[in-house]
């Protein structure tokens, strides 16, 4: 745990890109390589690597990763040879695996080999308890960020919170309580200020006035910030 933990969105690079990020390349192995570089598996050397979204990843880039895990050595692009590396692998999707493995969109041997300690993290709409908590959590980061006062959430607004479906989990949340920071005028977050479709709203209120709001917000604390 003291050494190095390194972070790879595995859905953001290419496939050609994304080798050369995690095992490195030799100089003049492809264009724009203008000297060797190590690849990420040798940064995180003796501590952890994080592949998220493991499950975007193609057939080709799941064979080099297979043998990176069986072998405990990497080939960088366009070299001869391979470096040995001790790192702990953690991966990390947004698909149930054992689905793909089945529909042959995964390998299944890679599958087997990640899966040594399989962690399932449940919906928030599974772990309501938790809710409370991280609105707490969020509201001093978003107060801390936009330089306003810490604001309290009432009861009705706590009941709305837990009782949401909550599709988009915990970064549906975190937008959530960012926008209700940056538009509310008053320091007690009510539950009509949370969701468009709340009971307690106006009819007239939509996405459109909320943008607005948002926006004549943000031009007042520029205006104010300017003065």
């Amino acid at each position: 745990r003291e050494r190095p933990f390194v972070v790879v969105e595995c859905s953001a690079l290419p496939e050609t890109l994304l080798e050369s990020e995690l095992f490195g390349h030799v100089r003049g192995s492809f264009t724009g390589a203008v000297a060797d570089r190590k690849g990420l598996f040798e940064e995180a050397e003796g501590g952890t690597i994080f592949l998220d979204e493991i499950t975007d990843t193609t057939p080709a880039f799941q064979a080099r990763l297979l043998r990176v895990l069986q072998e405990g050595e990497i080939k960088p692009v366009g070299s001869n040879g391979s470096i040995k590396v001790n790192v702990r692998v953690i991966s990390a999707g947004n698909k149930p695996l054992e689905d793909l493995v089945a529909t042959k969109l995964f390998r299944a041997d890679l599958y087997y080999r990640l899966a040594v300690l399989p962690l399932t993290v449940p919906p928030l709409r599974e772990r309501r308890e938790d809710i409370p908590l991280l609105v707490k959590y969020f509201m001093v980061q978003c107060a801390r960020k936009h330089g306003r006062d810490l604001m309290h959430v009432s009861l009705d607004a706590q009941t709305a919170l837990v009782q949401h479906p909550w599709p988009g989990n915990v970064r549906e949340l975190e937008n959530l309580i960012e926008r209700v920071v940056v538009t509310c005028r008053h320091s007690t977050i009510e539950g009509k200020d949370l969701f468009v479709d709340h009971p307690l709203q106006s009819d007239k209120s939509n996405l459109s006035s909320i943008g607005k709001m948002a926006r004549q917000e943000a031009e007042r604390s520029r205006i104010l910030q300017a003065l």
